[in-house]
């Protein structure tokens, strides 16, 4: 609510108050008569001006001494004399509003907000609306101080209210902020707990998949570091069940069946060359076994078989030719009878077991095969 000091009519605020400043007429009437009583009164020059030769007036020359102590004179008298009432209430008013301006807004310094040029300008344009056209000369210092403040504070409720939105509004959303940092973090670190544990599981299960198909322990070490790489790279901390055992089988698979691969391309590669080992000390004891061994089965199948055992051809050579010997030896004369060839004979063996026929000559591979088997 603003009061039109000259009429004193009621309007809304102090802008109707201003446009109805443009049509009041006690303010115009005042203003007329404050006009004409500070007009300087018309004293004609005591000489004529004469123009020059481009029509400019110029001050008429001071020829005797008498002339330029007088127009001294005149100066002293003119700066002594100082303004008249009225300049001087003019004076005295623009100094109080000045001061009023400077004390109430140029050294204010609230606590919730900040003065901007913005603030300063309307606050001081408002001081100077509301409090110029009221005789401020005759008003006590702590009346002009208090009309001053509270047209300051309502100039500048509007800037605080929206300065102090603004600061409320940022530490809202300063808030959220920390408040949005601190669940990621604290999601960050159980997915970095739950990821360390998976990848644990997954090194549990691919030590115990490699044990199980019969991988060397010197290798688990090598295994372990290669499935921990691919898990730190596959996992993130935030996967299901389904999704963490997917993971955790296609971290491990690949590195088992390469390992796998590896030794059992090493492991044949010595069985190899064990059984060329085998192989290169067994061949000379077998080749110098096998007429033994044939011998030892002949003699066990005539035994059981109950024949004699054949002579030798030596032997059988000399007793044909014994009775040959002995019939030349009692006739000398008679002629020498042609020899008579006749065929040998060769023992007629019964049907046999295979397995007692094969049983001794397979000794020899059986042991070669029990200590092959212990060697690997």
């Amino acid at each position: 609510m603003a009061i039109c000091t000259f009429c004193t009519q009621e309007f809304g605020n102090s802008q109707a108050v201003k446009a109805h400043l443009r049509k009041c007429r006690t303010y115009l009437k005042s203003k007329e008569d404050t006009k004409s009583s500070t007009s300087p009164p018309i004293n004609p020059s005591p000489a004529p001006a004469w123009a020059t030769a481009q029509g400019s007036p110029v001050s008429t020359p001071l020829t005797t001494p008498s002339d330029l102590v007088a127009h001294l004179m005149a100066q002293m008298t003119a700066q002594l004399a100082g303004p008249n009432e009225a300049t001087r209430l003019k004076q005295k008013r623009e100094s109080l509003l000045a001061g009023l301006c400077t004390t109430l807004v140029d050294w204010y310094c609230p606590l919730e907000s900040v003065v901007t040029a913005e603030m300063a300008v309307a606050a001081k344009v408002a001081i100077r609306d509301e409090l110029g056209t009221v005789a401020i000369g005759e008003m006590p210092p702590a009346e002009l101080t208090l009309r001053g403040t509270a047209i300051r504070n309502r100039i500048f409720a509007p800037y605080v209210r929206r300065h102090q939105e603004q600061v409320a509004r940022q530490h809202e959303r300063q808030q959220h902020d920390a408040q949005r940092r601190e669940q990621e973090s604290g999601i960050q670190a159980r997915h970095a707990i739950r990821k360390a544990a998976l990848i644990e599981l997954g090194i549990t299960r691919a030590l115990g998949s490699a044990s199980s198909r019969g991988i060397p322990r010197r290798v688990l070490a090598v295994l372990e570091w290669e499935v921990r790489a691919r898990l730190e790279a596959l996992l993130v901390g935030d996967e299901t069940e389904s999704q963490v055992d997917e993971t955790i089988e296609a971290a491990i698979d690949r590195p088992l069946l390469a390992w796998e691969a590896r030794v059992e391309q090493v492991q044949s590669a010595k069985r190899e060359r064990i059984v060329d080992h085998c192989l290169t000390a067994a061949l000379p004891v077998v080749e110098a076994a096998v007429p033994w061994v044939q011998k030892v089965v002949v003699n066990y199948l005539c035994e059981t078989l109950g024949m004699p055992p054949s002579p030798p051809p030596s032997s059988a050579r000399e007793a044909s030719a014994s009775p040959t010997n002995e019939a030349a030896s009692e006739s000398p004369d008679a002629p020498t009878p042609p020899p008579v060839r006749r065929r040998r004979a060769y023992p007629v063996s019964p049907p046999m077991d295979c397995k007692e026929a094969i049983s001794p000559s397979e000794s020899a591979p059986s042991t070669l095969t029990e200590s092959r088997t212990g060697t690997s």
